[in-house]
């Protein structure tokens, strides 16, 4: 497997694990909002599920950019990207 496709392997991977996340983050918002015992705490964790799922959102996008430029990138460029993206991966 080329260096190109061990990054889109590894991009795509990525992109399903935060895409699981933002699920899981809804149905726990989901949950929680069920069990809150008043209004105020219900608002509170809407805002704080909407932000958890607003930041895996912007990690999913920001991972669907590095994939298109790696798809569109030649061989001869893979090293260059690889080395930009660092420890990107968790």
């Amino acid at each position: 497997m080329s260096i190109k496709d061990s990054l889109i392997k590894k991009v795509e991977n990525q992109i399903d694990a935060w895409e699981k996340e933002v699920e899981s983050a809804k149905a726990q918002a989901r949950e929680k909002e069920s069990q809150a015992e008043n209004e105020k705490a219900g608002a509170e964790l809407r805002e704080e599920a909407v932000d958890q799922v607003r930041d895996l959102q912007d990690k999913i996008d920001s991972a669907r950019q590095k994939l298109d430029e790696i798809r569109r990138a030649g061989e001869d460029q893979i090293d260059d990207i690889k080395r930009r993206m660092g420890d990107w991966f968790q």
